[in-house]
Order: C-alpha cells, then structure tokens, then sequence
C-alpha cells in the first residue's frame, strides 16, 4: 500500500477494534495537522469512545523529548486517555532473528484485537506499508510488541511536561 492506502487502511482497522489496540511508532509532529494521519488519529479518538484500550509506545531518541513538537504530540495523546509509553530507540532488541525476517523492523507497526497488524516497511520504496491477518505473523507482531514494551517506560505529567514516571527531571523545558 502507499501511504494514503495504508492511512485510510489503519483508519478502517481502527473503527472495526472492539476490545484494544497495541501500537509502536516512530514519532513525528503533525499528528493533529496532517490529512491521513489527522483521519488516523480521529478514528483513534472515535475509538476509545466505544471504550477500546489504546496503548501507544513511542520510539524516539533522547534528543527527541527535549523538543516541543515532541512534547505537544506526547502531551496531546496522554490528555485524549492513551495508554502513552516511551521507548528509546537504542535500548531496543534486534529485531533480525525475532521476527525471522530479511530486515529489521521499522517499530512502527499496529495490532488491532491481536487479529489485524498493519506495520510501516523499515525501508523507502514504492510501498509504504502492510497489512496481515495471518494468525503466524500476528503472534510474531506480538511478540515484538511484548519485547519493545518490555523496555518501554511509562509517563505522566508534572507541571503540564510530560516526564517517566519516576523521574524527577521534566523531558523538556
């Protein structure tokens, strides 16, 4: 899929979730801005209406949370009632051997009910993105899933920043 399919593709797998949705993603601004990303986000608002559970891990550098963008998108999330972790992308495992394919993962990826996983090629091409409901590949997503969060931290706020839960310095000024 290009990137309007695979969009409009979450979007729709989003509005069809019932119970959760577990997701990993490279952070970018423009959330709230950008068309396809805009429908994206509504469609996750839309859900947690009909009361599905939505966690979202970040991955991001450290460089990244000293950056205002940044903080909007991570501040606007966890005031919408997402489940928001963060994840550094140097603390996280290999993703060759776990998930035994060619290239590494690009942890943006999305698992809808542990039935559906639309996830974004680590690699620019002429597709931008996938989608599998096979029941292997899904357990494999899962699995990944359950190694980033395993080095996700949570957050929450002190003083209108968004802060891990335990520290005492604010992420940003």
């Amino acid at each position: 899929m290009d990137e309007t399919e695979f969009n409009l593709e979450r979007a729709k797998q989003m509005e069809q979730t019932v119970h959760q949705a577990k997701m990993v993603d490279r952070i970018t601004t423009g959330w709230d801005s950008r068309g396809a990303l805009h429908n994206f986000y509504q469609a996750n608002l839309r859900a947690i209406e009909r009361g599905v559970k939505i966690t979202r891990i970040f991955v991001v550098t450290r460089e990244n949370l000293a950056e205002s963008d940044f903080q909007k998108v991570l501040l606007a999330q966890y005031r919408n009632a997402i489940d928001v972790h963060i994840a550094f992308h140097d603390e996280l495992p290999s993703t060759a051997n776990i998930s035994n394919r060619d290239t590494d993962s690009s942890f943006d990826f999305a698992i809808y009910d542990d039935r559906v996983v639309t996830d974004v090629f680590s690699k620019p091409g002429k597709y931008f993105g996938r989608k599998t409901s096979e029941p292997v590949e899904v357990t494999k997503y899962l699995h990944l899933y359950e190694l980033v969060e395993h080095s996700a931290y949570a957050i929450t706020l002190e003083d209108d920043k968004v802060i891990l839960v335990g520290d005492v310095i604010p992420l940003a000024s």
